[in-house]
């Protein structure tokens, strides 16, 4: 690795040769040495014919980094650790031997760079540790490129949360930088829930459907696969701009008639809502995720009313904060906890199906009347996270005539825990006036 000033520097470059896996751990390593363990966030990165080019604007230092021949005789400071892959990069700058490097997310691609970050650690309200980071590329760049991209910031990024259990990692490749939303969709989008194994990273969709806005995509054409979309109160030291990933969806707190259902198998419902899944990770609120979430089952599961509660902890109720369907607006209702089928379905922790409502006693319930709905078949489901109850989603009648059943019961399992997830990190928002406006927003 060869490394000189970018500025005006009559100072010859320096250079180091250090062991490591790939390009990223060596630049790493080389910093180290010099004393400089800090963040690669603001580095721009040029991928060249034979190694890599990192500039660092601050310290206006250049740091070209390229593959050393095997005989190369190593700095000192610079051998890899014992377990690590050996492969050497040369490298240029005073050595001074330091702490061991920080590893931090990084850009990695030609002309890389960070456009948004958010980082919220686990607490005792919330078990998850998230990591958010939209990268931007040059345009022109193929998804493929864009794939090499975020899979290695993706193993930067878990690298430095080893020993952390817990972890929820989403990552955005754009092939433009923006602010508010984006021109166009995300090359490629990744999740990876390490409770679920390897991540998943997938390319947009071709748009068949429309598009959310930010990262991800809309309420019903995700960054990276089906559905998606959704900022009160972003994480303490987020960084406003991660708001442009995330597109709030259109749904309409009152519509007009439903889609027929579409009718396809358990598998194929699945997939459409877990590829829908990253981009409500992208979302700015509790809100622009409960819009997601109506967008989502508008679309999977349509329905003649579909409900999405938030809870208020305080006097043990729940909110209504959308509202899709029915005759009348009950937007901001309150009901309890710990009656009825909202509380069937937080004991049970999991979707609570009613496939016939007119000869169940628990679908009996005075409030359906209020939304001008008369129920015949009705699924309930919790967002339930760190063992807490953070809201509820409610779906009646299914479109076109039928029954819900054990398919629509799993798939709404999977939404309420999703929006958990969600919820357990970005927080619950009660405030009517910010209720009431941002349904408003969307209706239009």
């Amino acid at each position: 690795m060869e490394i000189s000033s970018a500025g005006a520097s009559a100072e010859p470059p320096v250079k180091l040769t250090v062991e490591a896996p790939q390009w990223q751990p060596a630049l790493q390593k080389a910093r180290a040495l010099r004393g400089d363990d800090g963040s690669l966030g603001s580095f721009s990165i040029e991928l060249l014919d034979d190694g890599y080019k990192a500039v660092d604007p601050v310290k206006k230092l250049r740091y070209v980094v390229r593959k050393a021949p095997d005989d190369a005789a190593l700095s000192a400071g610079g051998k890899a650790a014992a377990e690590a892959p050996k492969a050497r990069a040369a490298a240029a700058a005073p050595p001074r031997v330091a702490a061991p490097p920080r590893v931090t997310p990084a850009p990695a691609a030609a002309a890389l760079r960070v456009l948004t970050s958010r980082e919220v650690n686990a607490t005792e309200e919330s078990p998850l540790t998230y990591r958010e980071y939209v990268y931007v590329v040059p345009e022109g760049t193929s998804v493929d490129a864009a794939r090499r991209v975020a899979q290695e910031r993706f193993e930067a990024v878990k690298k430095a949360l080893d020993g952390v259990e817990g972890r929820l990692v989403n990552l955005a490749v754009f092939d433009h930088a923006f602010e508010g939303k984006p021109k166009r969709a995300p090359l490629v989008t990744l999740q990876w829930k390490d409770w679920r194994g390897d991540p998943e990273i997938q390319p947009p969709q071709q748009p068949s459907k429309p598009a959310p806005a930010p990262a991800p995509r809309a309420a019903s054409t995700p960054p990276a696969r089906s559905p998606s979309t959704p900022p009160p109160r972003a994480p303490a030291g987020s960084n406003p701009a991660l708001k442009a990933p995330s597109v709030p969806p259109t749904a309409k707190t009152k519509s007009s008639p439903p889609p027929k259902a579409r009718v396809r198998s358990a598998d194929e419902l699945m997939k459409e809502l877990e590829g829908a899944s990253t981009d409500l990770h992208f979302l700015s609120d509790a809100l622009e995720g409960a819009d997601f979430v109506v967008s989502i089952l508008a679309e999977q599961l349509p329905s003649e009313l579909i409900l999405v509660w938030l809870h208020d902890p305080e006097k043990r109720e729940l909110v209504l904060v959308r509202q899709k369907g029915g005759k009348h607006d009950r937007l901001l209702a309150r009901m309890p906890d710990r009656t009825g089928l909202a509380q069937a379905a937080i004991a049970s922790k999991k979707a609570l199906v009613i496939s016939d409502a007119q000869r169940d006693p628990r679908a009996v319930d005075a409030r359906w009347k209020a939304f001008g709905v008369d129920p015949k078949s009705i699924a309930v489901a919790p967002a339930i996270g760190g063992g807490k109850t953070l809201g509820l989603i409610e779906i009646v009648n299914p479109t076109g005539g039928g029954r819900y059943g054990m398919v629509e019961g799993n798939a709404l399992t999977y939404v309420g825990k999703e929006l958990a997830e969600f919820l357990g990190i970005q927080g619950v928002v009660l405030d009517p006036e910010r209720i009431r406006a941002t349904a408003n927003k969307a209706a239009r």
